[in-house]
């Protein structure tokens, strides 16, 4: 790994940070994989990462098999069944209105104070903390250390719409934290805006893309769904990643009958069901591929013709940056606030505008038929994707911990249990 001058190398600021990693709970979505990124590519010589969940669930068990690094400690703060049982049925919309009230008591009540308990005695034994969902928000600031927050969404998509009063107080509960990490241009500055005139820093930090790592995991061959097609990797939920629109432009465009091509779909939620319906009413059900979660999805990336991306908003994008490193071009909605920077304004993939059938259409079949087109997409993309690499990533992440933890503030001894 190479620094920007020989004060910023391993030597020079040993002992590695010790820096404390928070998720509330464990899923399988785009939050979780840029999490599971940061803890396999942090330098251990800068940085001894550790991992606080709130909630245990059975993704965590899946991550912690497959992915976790071994040398990551996972902390998990409500480990006793009464205190996640009714969280984990949250999770799966299985609680009626008095399990929510009561789910609401106990987590108010009980559950938060002694998660705050132990999350007390876990920070006290790091020198920074890193709210990766902001849901210790109502912690930030203390305990004796520096704390930063990651920011994954545009906040002002987050925040449209609601009251005066209701912004003010998430502005204030962000300014608890020492930095505000972003992960895009257009997030930066969204969140000067926003924060304008409060002590919080406010960094780009964005996602790690390991393209060497992505590039090994696609190498195992799979069943392939159809001899061509077009693959779309995301959570199956409309109030985000609009896949209506995806299945209609797909439809408009089998309807040409060019060169044939399917549809794959990777992920697995809530309105699984109310697409295959509309993919049958579409007439294109025996095209449309619906393969559920796949913990290792490049293969399927890789050997696609491109990937579609149909979000209404997003963060970083990242299922675009793993595309563009494995080589297959991409096509994305102009949402916001990731892809247009990560897209470099159309340079390195297609843009449309969100919801925009037609236009969506027309991209698809200018990326089915013009070779030179994808060529060139592809070797921009390659150059993008190279400023994301781990190298560069961990001298973004020492920069910003040299920023809000200085090394002659002490550590807080850690309490006993």
């Amino acid at each position: 790994m190479k620094y920007e001058s020989e004060d910023d190398g391993p030597d020079q600021i040993d002992p590695p940070r010790r820096i404390l990693f928070h998720i509330n709970d464990f899923g399988k979505g785009g939050t979780e994989t840029s999490l599971l990124a940061w803890l396999k590519v942090l330098d251990r010589r800068l940085f001894a990462p550790s991992l606080s969940v709130t909630y245990p669930t059975e993704e965590l068990a899946f991550w912690r098999a497959q992915a976790i690094p071994d040398d990551v400690p996972v902390h998990v703060l409500a480990s006793s069944r009464w205190m996640y049982a009714l969280h984990g049925a949250q999770r799966q919309r299985k609680l009626n209105v008095p399990l929510k009230l009561l789910h609401k008591a106990l987590t108010y009540c009980l559950i938060r104070p002694l998660a705050a308990n132990r999350f007390r005695r876990l920070a006290g034994g790091h020198e920074m903390v890193c709210d990766f969902d902001f849901s210790l928000r109502h912690l930030a600031g203390k305990y004796g250390v520096p704390w930063f927050g990651v920011s994954h969404f545009s906040l002002a998509t987050r925040l449209g719409g609601k009251s005066r009063r209701y912004v003010a107080r998430r502005v204030r509960h962000y300014a608890r934290y020492d930095a505000i990490a972003v992960l895009t241009p257009d997030m930066l500055r969204e969140a000067r805006d926003l924060f304008a005139g409060q002590p919080s820093h406010v960094a780009e930090l964005p996602n790690v893309i390991d393209v060497e790592s992505l590039r090994l995991k696609a190498r195992p061959s799979i069943e392939r769904p159809a001899e061509s097609f077009i693959v779309s990797v995301a959570r199956l939920d409309e109030g985000q990643k609009d896949h209506k629109t995806l299945l209609r432009a797909f439809a408009q465009h089998r309807a040409k009958r060019l060169r044939p091509v399917d549809l794959v779909l990777i992920g697995e939620g809530r309105d699984r069901d109310a697409l295959e319906e509309l993919a049958g009413e579409l007439g294109i059900r025996e095209s449309v591929h619906f393969l559920g979660f796949r913990a290792n999805p490049f293969p399927y990336i890789r050997a696609a013709e491109m990937l579609i991306l149909s979000s209404r908003y997003e963060g970083f994008g990242m299922v675009l940056g793993e595309a563009m490193a494995l080589g297959t071009p991409v096509i994305s909605t102009d949402c916001p606030t990731g892809p247009r920077d990560l897209l470099e304004g159309g340079k390195a993939g297609l843009l449309v505008p969100p919801g925009d059938v037609d236009a969506l259409a027309r991209a698809i079949e200018r990326l089915q038929t013009d070779t030179e087109l994808r060529q060139t997409l592809v070797r921009r993309a390659h150059r993008k994707v190279a400023t994301f690499a781990p190298e560069s990533a961990n001298q973004r992440m020492l920069t910003l911990a040299r920023r809000i933890s200085p090394r002659s503030r002490p550590p807080v001894p850690a309490a006993a249990d």
